[in-house]
């Protein structure tokens, strides 16, 4: 936290800790889930009540089992996120136990719990052998995209790179590479697999990342299925299973993790030209201004250098549009961040423009790619998108 102003320390220690408690607090989260659920069958009229399956009735043996095939999901998830913040030397969910008995204890948001379930699911798309197919969707076009337009060696950044595995699949390829993220749950996340799984570590960690679905399930058991993680071993796959055999230990590889918004790491004087490629996975939406975006990886590459990037156009930051009744966008809105009120989105041919203006390049472009995000497998719905995939060159 060096350079910051004491009152920015404070700000990200406190949100740091929200990071961490709510982590550790999501199997009270998810107690509470099951607690709704029994009051709802239990409000219902008794006339209903008679034709609920008995899975459904409460006391009934069926019912016991379920409910226990829930405690041991719910279990699973938390020990796992123990581990990760045992690993981050946090306190863990019996920490938190005791300070709940205690008194005076505070949950965090909702929406903080939400981010720790994106975690569990983020598991299965990069790290489980379920998600193979998501990676294959979209990981794979942008591996390739680096191999052909990008010398081995080079330097490589993953922004938005989430729990790390497309990061680390590159690296793996011989790049010089660099992960980035904003959020900490996923950086919490990724750094426990990273380096605290595989050879000497955890193995064959199971998760139930669908615990707590009520919307489109097929079956009971959908929910609260095992998945295994990590599917390889983080360090073999950067190293080579050769590597990991040797008396002598392999030279520590050129990879790193590095925490915070992308325009606050790398908008800067020392980063320009330092990169040979921008490698971007469902991420340039994710910008209030994709301008603002495409004018600091221009500054960052090398000249000859490429900006590789798959995904929609989904943008993140998308807010309300002007009502009759205001005279400017936003005046009535309740939303606490002012770039829901400032983002622009861009269709795709008005992105290119964009990308050509500023000067680059485009050397190679798909659309329709069809790929999904965290989609559960077992589910009723799921959400695919048409993605775009493009290779734009800064001219040398």
């Amino acid at each position: 936290m060096s350079g910051l102003s004491s009152r920015d320390q404070q700000l990200e220690q406190q949100h740091m800790t929200r990071v961490c408690n709510s982590m550790a607090q999501y199997a009270f989260f998810h107690q509470s889930l099951r607690k709704s659920l029994r009051k709802r069958l239990d409000g219902l009229p008794e006339f209903s009540k008679q034709f609920l399956p008995s899975g459904l009735v409460s006391s009934s043996a069926d019912a016991i089992t379920r409910e226990k095939e829930s405690r041991e999901a719910e279990t699973r998830n938390q020990l796992f996120l123990d581990e990760i913040l045992l690993f981050s030397n946090q306190p863990t969910s019996k920490d938190h136990a005791y300070y709940k008995q205690q008194g005076n204890y505070a949950f965090e948001s909702d929406d903080d719990i939400s981010k720790v379930k994106s975690v569990l699911k983020s598991m299965v798309r990069d790290w489980s052998a379920e998600g193979a197919e998501e990676r294959a969707q979209c990981y794979d076009p942008i591996i390739a995209g680096t191999q052909k337009h990008v010398a081995k060696g080079g330097k490589v950044l993953v922004p938005g790179s989430g729990l790390g595995r497309l990061a680390l699949e590159l690296a793996s390829r011989g790049y010089a590479v660099q992960g980035n993220d904003f959020s900490i749950h996923m950086l919490m996340a990724s750094d426990f697999i990273l380096n605290a799984c595989g050879e000497g570590g955890h193995k064959n960690i199971e998760i139930s990342p669908y615990l707590g679905t009520t919307l489109n399930s097929n079956k009971v058991s959908d929910v609260a299925r095992k998945i295994v993680v990590p599917d390889v071993d983080p360090k073999e796959l950067l190293f080579g299973p050769q590597h990991l055999q040797a008396e002598a230990p392999p030279p520590p590889p050129n990879f790193s993790m590095a925490a915070g918004e992308f325009l606050d790491c790398y908008n800067k004087p020392e980063e320009k030209e330092k990169w040979s490629c921008i490698a971007s996975c469902f991420f340039l939406d994710t910008a209030p201004d994709i301008v603002a975006y495409f004018t600091c990886i221009w500054n960052m590459l090398k000249p000859g250098g490429a900006l590789i990037n798959l995904g929609p156009l989904l943008y993140h930051w998308s807010g309300p549009n002007m009502r009759p009744d205001e005279t400017k966008i936003g005046q009535y809105s309740r939303l606490r961040d002012h770039r829901y009120l400032e983002s622009v989105d861009f269709c795709w041919e008005d992105v290119r423009e964009i990308l050509l203006k500023v000067g680059f390049r485009i050397e190679d472009e798909k659309t329709g790619l069809d790929c999904t995000y965290t989609c559960d497998s077992e589910s009723f719905m799921y959400t695919g998108y048409k993605c775009v995939y493009f290779v734009a060159i800064k001219p040398e």
